[in-house]
């Protein structure tokens, strides 16, 4: 079954759409976002064009969750458009 949505390509014969979902790691209600630095540390960054960002919502709820473990506080993950 092949349902056609606005991020899809009709004209494609495949369920991958023309722009691949992304979601990103939210650091709190500032609009800040979560990276990782150089040296692996966990770092806050204002614009999402700096925070890391996953192509899969798994990974990036599994990888929510370790973080908050770490952080000791929720982590939120949002989908990028």
């Amino acid at each position: 079954m092949n349902l056609w949505s606005p991020w899809m390509d009709p004209a494609s014969n495949s369920m991958r759409g023309v722009n691949p979902e992304r979601y990103a790691l939210a650091a709190g209600p500032q609009g800040e976002y979560l990276t990782l630095g150089e040296d692996d540390s966990i770092q806050t960054v204002n614009s999402v064009g700096e925070a890391f960002t996953f192509s899969t919502h798994e990974k990036a709820v599994e990888t929510a969750r370790s973080m908050a473990a770490v952080l000791r506080r929720p982590i939120d993950v949002i989908k990028l458009l």
